[in-house]
């Protein structure tokens, strides 16, 4: 067995480091995507929220995310 796993290439609509926004508790928030995965045949996202005291949002779906231009 070998030290490091294979990585699938998942086709997903956005990048790691790609700043994007979202909807979380009836508020639109941004960030940048740091983490992508696929479960179930679903692509999620893991966004780091920036700010003053920035934190992570996991498990946003694809179809929830909004490209947004600097």
């Amino acid at each position: 067995m070998g030290l490091f796993k294979k990585k699938n290439k998942i086709e997903s609509k956005f990048k790691i480091n790609e700043f994007v926004g979202f909807h979380v508790n009836n508020d639109f928030k941004h960030g940048i995507i740091k983490n992508v995965k696929e479960k179930d045949g679903n692509i999620f996202y893991d966004i780091n929220v920036g700010g003053e005291a920035s934190w992570m949002a996991y498990d946003i779906m694809e179809n929830k995310i909004i490209k947004i231009d600097k």
